[in-house]
């Protein structure tokens, strides 16, 4: 029998819906917010949250009831004195600090787990190793990744702490010997790589078709970029039904916030 003032909750529909379990989830989400450029650039308040919902997923009219929902979520958690992204995430870290933030809230825990899984699978970058974005078939790159993961930079979200500015990427060279073309080249692949549901593939398709910076993808015409993609699949022979969604990247690029300084 559970405990008088406990909260009855169905843990296992956690992983049904997002793949992991429930502290795997919240560590997942606080391991990203660790970084630096994610505080500043991605910790969004309720407000910003609703907004940065519907102009990255508003081009979809399939999409439109679950940014309602989401939307809904963000104000209700708004009205609650959520103030951001990182305060929500603490206050509810454990199964024991999630029982008493729905008992107090009165929020469905089906809600908070829609959004958790939101801000993970939508808004904050996914973790890559960086040896993902580099051709496996070079043994240089492969030495090189290795070098800076011997200065701890090891995934996709170092570099690009590490790696922001002009600045920052001189200190990395000098601190590991890596060719400045080698580091700004993993930089804008790192930068590529914050796309929704991005990965390796998607990263190098889009750098093999000439869209090698996300500033690129982000400034040019979406139906150029459609066009200009089709016609690199097309000489692939390749169908990309299902494979990358180019209206969505092509939006994306533009929503993402912008975190690189230019070369």
């Amino acid at each position: 029998m559970p405990e008088r003032d406990e909260v009855m909750i169905d843990w296992s529909i956690v992983k049904k819906k997002t793949l992991w379990n429930y502290e795997e989830l919240t560590e997942k989400i606080m391991r990203i917010f660790s970084y630096r450029f994610i505080q500043e650039c991605y910790n969004h308040n309720m407000k910003k949250a609703r907004v940065y919902a519907s102009s990255l997923l508003g081009f979809d009219p399939k999409r439109s009831e679950y940014i309602n929902e989401v939307n809904d979520i963000f104000t209700k958690l708004e009205s609650l004195g959520i103030a951001d992204y990182e305060d929500l995430v603490h206050q509810v870290e454990s199964r024991e600090k999630c029982q008493d933030f729905v008992k107090k809230t009165k929020l469905p825990f089906e809600q908070l787990i829609l959004t958790l899984n939101h801000v993970f699978r939508w808004v904050l970058p996914h973790t890559i190793y960086l040896k993902e974005l580099v051709d496996e078939e070079n043994e240089t790159h492969r030495k090189y990744v290795d070098e800076l993961r011997e200065h701890g930079i090891r995934f996709n979200l170092d570099i690009l702490e590490q790696g922001r500015t002009k600045e920052d990427r001189k200190k990395i060279i000098i601190q590991t010997g890596v060719p400045e073309p080698l580091i700004q080249e993993l930089v804008n692949r790192a930068d590529m790589s914050r796309l929704p549901y991005s990965n390796r593939k998607t990263v190098k398709h889009l750098s093999a078709a000439g869209y090698d910076t996300l500033r690129k993808l982000a400034e040019t015409d979406p139906e150029k970029m459609m066009s200009d993609m089709k016609r690199y699949f097309d000489g692939l022979g390749v169908k990309i039904a299902g494979f990358i969604d180019l209206k969505g990247i092509a939006q994306w690029a533009k929503t993402i916030p912008r975190i690189v300084e230019s070369e």
